[in-house]
């Protein structure tokens, strides 16, 4: 089977693809990687073949520099619809590109499938699918917005208002922003135009088949409202990349983790990893208790401990296996990664989350939501609020039983070997005649 991906440029949307890619490798498929020049490794290190994104990326290199995804913009800029036209159109011309060459049975796209779906409804492609490597976003009564940082409504007014919005967003803002702007360069194409009224699924998820790396518990229990798109979407939990054995890439002091009783980890993520935000208030807050092991992986170690000064109870490492160092911890501090927090949540560990850009402060949401940990709604928070959090969560034994709770939700899913399965069911159901 010939399996054509396509992952967005950041880190944190590589490391769930190279997942996927690595399963359907071994399963002995045919598999076409499209993305940044950047991943270049993590998509030989699965197997795949690396083809790098053209025209994509002369959208994605401003946001590169910027450090900004470019996928979550609000919704009432006209640059935000402006990207997604510009993205409609790099998308046609390099999947395109490679398809010339590469008679894929379906495609796989992990973040607004604007192409992918104008090339199926034009028959050049037999089907696609989507992952969500970010919170999911739907647009029933309940559904938290975009970037809100909010929890679903508690009251029925607020219930009213919140579905108010979304009609506003679905009836007005987007027929009026976006539609028109995609319409054009469809038609330009040769493409029929896109049907007024549609939903925001419609925009950013497959109605064939929709993967989320999630479980249902982490997403506030919701679906897409349009009954198509919730038919095909399905949860596998965290997808984890099987790396070789590890021993050679733990640093010397590994043991004392291993001895420890109580360890804390601190990270930062791949995309914003100043430690003047998140890594050196941290460690200022928990550094004097005895009781505690702290380790921080952050690019930065030498800046951290020209800041702190010596510091005992702290160990730095540039990278370490997430499945070897998370079942060590008792608490992990993050600013909300997607992928982070779910791989934390499968080993049973809770979370004080402190991020705010991008899905950051959504993700942190739906942690404080289900009950695994705390949600500090800053991207800097002070010594003060991170020692509160962390004396809450260490002192309070629910937090770490429904963070075990969500991980055997998460664990029971399948991972990259049931969203493998789904993904040759889907191309089986729509082989080429």
């Amino acid at each position: 089977m010939k399996i054509l991906l396509h992952s967005h440029f950041p880190a944190g949307h590589a490391y769930p693809m190279q997942a996927v890619a690595q399963e359907l490798v071994r399963r002995g498929h045919d598999v076409v990687w499209l993305t940044s020049e950047d991943n270049e490794a993590r998509v030989t290190f699965t197997g795949a073949k690396h083809l790098k994104t053209n025209s994509i990326s002369f959208i994605d290199s401003p946001l590169i520099r910027t450090n900004n995804t470019g996928i979550l913009d609000p919704h009432y800029r006209r640059l935000t619809y402006r990207r997604l036209m510009f993205r409609l159109v790099g998308q046609i011309n390099d999947y395109r590109r490679v398809l010339r060459g590469f008679d894929a049975d379906v495609v796989l796209v992990d973040v607004l499938p604007l192409g992918a779906r104008a090339l199926y409804e034009a028959g050049e492609i037999p089907v696609y699918a989507t992952l969500g490597v970010i919170p999911m976003y739907t647009s029933g009564w309940g559904a938290p917005h975009i970037r809100s940082g909010d929890a679903p409504p508690a009251s029925f007014y607020d219930l009213l208002l919140n579905y108010i919005h979304h009609l506003f967003i679905q009836w007005i803002v987007l027929p009026i922003l976006l539609r028109p702007l995609l319409n054009r360069q469809r038609r330009a194409r040769g493409f029929g135009i896109l049907p007024y009224g549609e939903p925001m699924e419609s925009f950013r998820y497959s109605p064939h088949l929709h993967i989320q790396a999630s479980s249902p518990s982490l997403e506030f229990n919701q679906l897409a409202k349009p009954l198509e798109y919730r038919e095909h979407t399905n949860f596998v939990g965290p997808l984890v990349t099987k790396l070789p054995a590890a021993s050679g890439v733990l640093p010397p002091w590994w043991d004392d983790v291993v001895k420890h009783q109580r360890v804390v980890g601190i990270t930062q993520g791949t995309l914003a990893m100043d430690p003047t935000s998140l890594i050196i208030p941290a460690i200022e807050a928990l550094r004097t208790d005895p009781d505690l092991l702290l380790v921080v992986t952050s690019p930065y170690p030498e800046l951290v401990k020209h800041r702190l000064g010596d510091l005992p109870n702290v160990r730095f490492a540039t990278f370490l296996p997430y499945h070897l160092f998370l079942p060590q911890l008792c608490l992990l501090i993050t600013n909300g990664g997607y992928g982070s927090v779910t791989q934390a949540l499968s080993h049973s560990v809770p979370l004080i989350c402190a991020g705010q850009t991008e899905d950051k402060k959504d993700t942190a949401a739906r942690v404080e939501w289900a009950g695994a940990g705390i949600d500090l709604r800053t991207d800097n928070p002070s010594t003060r609020q991170i020692q509160d959090a962390a004396t809450k969560i260490l002192g309070d034994a629910g937090y770490r039983e429904r963070a075990a709770q969500l991980g055997d939700e998460l664990n029971e899913l399948g991972g990259a070997v049931s969203a493998c399965d789904l993904l040759e069911k889907l191309a089986q159901e729509h082989q080429r005649r």
